[in-house]
């Protein structure tokens, strides 16, 4: 295997989290548009959605690539999941607030050790670049977060036009880091985009797994943490 080169790193769940989590913060805004669903109402509503929107881009159908984009995605995304708590139609402003509030960096955690990782990482002089399944305000939001110099690219699907686990996104990193894709590991805590996406893109991957809740043969570690002692040498993938 060659040696690593580049260090692709997912956002979500991988780097940072929302905090409050997002069904906290749907069932809080719904609340506001007189509607009272339990958590696990929510929590529900949202997981079926993301499903419908998986089996979508099963079928080929990009998230990003629908009628008014980014921001017709979202309106999609939200008005599906104020139906099933029994919404009905979705107030415009609750569609705002949601939006407003997801782009404030005092909504988003990085996780303890991301700063340090990421120093460490460029201490061994790889190239790093985030590879997620965000729109076009992840840059930004980096930024204000204190860590996109960190990076030397971010790839965003909405951006690219494609969504891991699409090996698209994978050929556009390993292009714009300028390595080969077997050069490249990429991270992140999502079993089928990150991991297996990865892997079938040919590149090196390895599964950030905090819960500790998949199969010992998957190549994972319970936190970034872990990442730059692997880098070193104890990378099996």
């Amino acid at each position: 295997m060659p040696e690593i080169s580049a260090v692709f790193l997912d956002a979500g769940d991988t780097l940072l989290a929302a905090d409050p989590p997002i069904d906290h913060v749907y069932r809080a805004a719904f609340a506001r548009h007189g509607v009272e669903a339990t958590a696990d109402d929510v929590h529900g509503a949202v997981h079926a959605t993301w499903q419908e929107v998986d089996a979508a881009r099963a079928r080929g159908e990009e998230r990003w690539k629908g009628p008014g984009g980014e921001a017709g995605f979202w309106r999609r995304f939200v008005a599906a999941v104020f139906a099933r708590v029994g919404g009905g139609e979705m107030p415009e402003p609750l569609l705002a607030h949601l939006i407003a509030h997801f782009r404030e960096e005092l909504h988003w955690a990085l996780y303890p050790e991301v700063p340090e990782v990421l120093a460490a990482l460029r201490a061994r002089r790889v190239k790093l670049v985030v590879v997620s399944n965000w729109d076009s305000s992840l840059p930004s939001l980096l930024s204000r977060l204190g860590v996109l110099d960190s990076f030397d690219d971010v790839i965003v699907s909405a951006v690219v036009g494609v969504s891991k686990p699409n090996r698209g996104i994978f050929d556009e990193a390993v292009r714009r880091a300028g390595v080969a894709p077997g050069a490249a590991l990429h991270v992140g805590d999502s079993l089928t985009d990150d991991y297996h996406g990865a892997r079938a893109a040919g590149l090196r991957a390895l599964l950030v797994d905090r819960g500790g809740r998949h199969p010992p043969e998957v190549e994972s570690i319970a936190s970034l943490a872990e990442l730059p002692a692997r880098f070193d040498g104890h990378l099996t993938a």
